[in-house]
């Protein structure tokens, strides 16, 4: 899987690149480890608003192309604490990989072709699988 992370008035330091890799690597790795067209987009940036304080915002997006299906993934939260921003995004990435398993699971259970694959033994006898047309 290869990983881009941009900064945007945000210092680069060592530390919290490897933060950043840690953190949304680890939460979609097992899904895409064997991938490795994968494409991730990590974008960190620091927004300073016209308030009375001044208090800096931090916006964390996530872009998560797979090789193998033509869906963009797309996380984009904010948040006026930084590691609480990259932890909501990473739990919503987290969301939206889960539902996307969870469907592609559920699209084995209905297709009639997954249902008769052949055992061994039938392959090693000679015998063809017949399929179930309901």
């Amino acid at each position: 899987m290869q990983t881009d992370i941009h900064y945007r008035d945000v210092t680069r330091t060592e530390n919290l690149e490897d933060y950043l890799l840690e953190k949304v690597e680890g939460s979609c790795e097992e899904i895409f480890k064997y991938d490795s067209g994968a494409h991730l987009t990590v974008r960190v940036e620091e927004e300073r608003h016209r308030t009375e304080r001044r208090k800096p915002s931090y916006t964390c997006e996530v872009i998560l192309k797979p090789s193998y299906l033509r869906k963009v993934f797309k996380v984009r939260k904010s948040d006026s604490n930084f590691r609480r921003c990259v932890a909501r995004t990473v739990n919503a990435l987290k969301v939206i990989l889960s539902k996307e398993s969870s469907l592609k699971k559920q699209h084995g259970r209905h297709d009639r072709f997954l249902n008769n694959i052949p055992t061994p033994a039938e392959y090693e006898y000679g015998y063809e699988a017949t399929v179930d047309y309901r």
